[in-house]
């Protein structure tokens, strides 16, 4: 039976050159086959380097210029993206008309450069549905309660098709990508890695925010929080490679995969008096001035935490400022094995420092939750420690 919608997503890489986006084309007319409407969400061209690629864009302004400033810039990119695309999509036979993001009645919460979508008014997309058989939407953006433009953070195009394919009823949302599949690690770190031709919403949300690249983080929660049919498909071949599922996987390996978040620095920080307070004290300063924190671990007054490379001078400015002893280390990386499998499992703790251990690297701070296990560890030992782990839970 043929399906009523599909939403489909491209990625900057698949439309960077005309040959690209002729393949892309291609793509959309297979859908039409199967499909009486397409909605296709689209990455600005290329990436950094590529004339209308969003870092390229970025580098035209000045630092100071604001964050405002920065997110109506960078959004351009992908209305360009959408307005090339369906031109090419008309040449080709295909009746199509764009839409930028806030045309498409995407709304956020304000935040410049990281927002979060927060409604959908789908009438202008079923309008133009309603005079076409494809509407082509800018991703990565929509319009801020004050009527500003926000764009969604870097890889936020998944985002946009998800909610997109969640408000309109679609029935499967298609993430084109120019990898082979979603593995159980990055290849180019773990050339071990295998293909995954299925995995749960929920460990997918996990490998993305430990730093798995395949799909934006916000765009597997939405999945997880939804009924949404997701699916990537490989760029190359056209072949759904893998496919997101609601319900965890049974008779599986209990660790989906490996995974390894950005470059930071790790913080130690020894108080006195009443640790909630004296902590709380610390930590807003630390929020209130725009610096990301992660991995807390907390005993007694000593706090460890991570911030990002380029935040530790200002962290360092604000412990100074409080007259506070502290020490560093760095450059560093989390590295994570991620499963909601191992909930309530013996003995995972101990072989993962067990595992670390046999190549020789220590375990600056430990983390974990019901699904994850993570580790700092020098950036030196990264891949190393990611092939050890994977070694050790995987193959």
């Amino acid at each position: 039976m043929q399906k009523k919608l599909l939403v489909v997503k491209f990625g900057g890489t698949s439309l960077s050159d005309a040959q690209k986006r002729q393949t892309a084309v291609g793509h959309c007319v297979s859908l039409l086959e199967e499909s009486e409407k397409l909605v296709i969400v689209v990455s600005a061209m290329g990436r950094s380097g590529d004339p209308y690629a969003t870092d390229t864009l970025l580098k035209l302004v000045s630092a100071d210029s604001s964050a405002c400033e920065k997110d109506r810039l960078m959004a351009c990119g992908e209305v360009i993206s959408a307005l090339v695309l369906a031109s090419e999509l008309r040449r080709s036979g295909i009746s199509t008309e764009a839409l930028t993001g806030w045309e498409a009645g995407i709304a956020t919460d304000g935040e410049p450069g990281n927002a979060r979508i927060v409604s959908v008014d789908t009438d202008r997309i079923q309008n133009v549905l309603s005079r076409h058989r494809v509407a082509v939407i800018s991703g990565f953006q929509g319009l801020s309660p004050d009527g500003n433009v926000n764009t969604l953070g870097r890889g936020g195009t998944d985002t946009s098709a998800v909610v997109l394919g969640i408000a309109l009823g679609a029935d499967e949302v298609l993430l084109y990508k120019t990898v082979d599949s979603v593995y159980t690690a990055d290849p180019e770190k773990v050339p071990s890695a295998r293909e995954l031709s299925v995995i749960s919403s929920e460990d997918l949300r996990q490998m993305a925010w430990q730093g798995a690249k395949v799909v934006h983080p916000r765009a597997a929660e939405a999945a997880q929080a939804s009924d949404a049919v997701l699916k990537v498909k490989s760029f190359r071949s056209g072949e759904v490679v893998t496919e997101v599922v609601k319900q965890p996987l049974e008779n599986t390996n209990y660790i989906v995969g490996v995974a390894s978040g950005p470059v930071v620095t790790g913080f130690t920080v020894i108080g006195s008096g009443r640790p909630s307070a004296f902590f709380a004290g610390v930590f807003r300063r630390i929020a209130d001035s725009g610096v990301s924190m992660d991995m807390f671990s907390v005993f007694k007054c000593t706090a460890a935490f991570t911030v990002p490379l380029d935040s530790k001078e200002a962290v360092e400015q604000i412990l100074d400022s409080m007259d506070l002893h502290y020490t560093t280390v760095g450059p560093c990386t989390k590295v994570s094995i991620v499963g909601a499998g191992m909930h309530g499992l013996k003995g995972v703790m101990a072989r993962f420092c067990e595992a670390l251990e046999r190549v020789g690297i220590d375990a600056l701070q430990t983390v974990d939750s019901h699904a994850t296990i993570s580790a700092l560890v020098l950036v030196n030992q990264r891949d190393t420690a990611l092939q050890e782990l994977h070694r050790e839970f995987i193959e």
